[in-house]
C-alpha cells in the first residue's frame, strides 16, 4: 500500500513525509522502489519526463514500455506511448498510430486520444476506418462544450 501511496502523492504533484519535501518525480521513484511491479507508477514518472530508478535512468518512453509489458490492458499508457511516437512491446513494434488504436480499442471514450489519431492521419478503430475528420468529431462528440 505504501507504493500505491507514494504513486498517488506524486499525481497530487508531491508532499511531505517525515518533515522532508518530495517532487512528483521523486514520489514515483519512491513508489518504484517499494514496487517495481506498479504500472501506473511507470507510466505517470514517464508522464512526468522519465527519472532514475534503481540506480538507472528510464526515459520517458522507456517509462510507458515498462507501464505496458507490466499491464498491455493499460490504456492511458498506450496513448502516451503513441505520443512518443511508439515503441516495441514484446517484441512487436508500434507505431504512434498503433499506439493510438490500441488505446482506442481499450478506451473508446478517450477524446485525446482521438484527437491524436486525427491528427497522425486517422485509422481504424474496432473494425472501421475513421478518417482525420471523423477522429477530430468523435473528439468533438465525446467534449461537447
Amino acid at each position: 500500500q505504501d507504493a500505491k501511496a507514494w504513486n498517488c502523492l506524486g499525481v497530487e504533484g508531491g508532499g511531505e513525509d517525515g518533515g522532508r519535501a518530495f517532487n512528483r518525480i521523486a514520489c514515483f521513484q519512491r513508489a518504484l522502489a517499494l514496487d517495481p511491479q506498479l504500472a501506473h507508477a511507470w507510466h505517470n514518472l514517464g508522464k512526468a519526463g522519465g527519472g532514475k530508478v534503481g540506480g538507472q535512468t528510464f526515459s520517458e518512453i522507456d517509462c510507458f514500455l515498462r507501464a505496458l509489458n507490466l499491464d498491455p490492458q493499460y490504456a492511458s499508457a498506450w496513448h502516451n506511448l503513441g505520443g512518443t511516437g511508439g515503441g516495441e512491446i514484446g517484441g512487436q513494434a508500434f507505431s504512434k498510430i498503433a499506439c493510438y488504436q490500441r488505446a482506442l480499442a481499450l478506451d473508446p471514450q478517450d477524446a485525446t486520444a482521438w484527437n491524436n489519431l486525427g491528427l497522425a492521419g486517422g485509422g481504424e478503430v474496432g473494425g472501421q476506418a475513421f478518417s482525420r475528420i471523423d477522429c477530430f468529431q468523435r473528439t468533438l462528440a465525446l467534449h461537447p462544450q
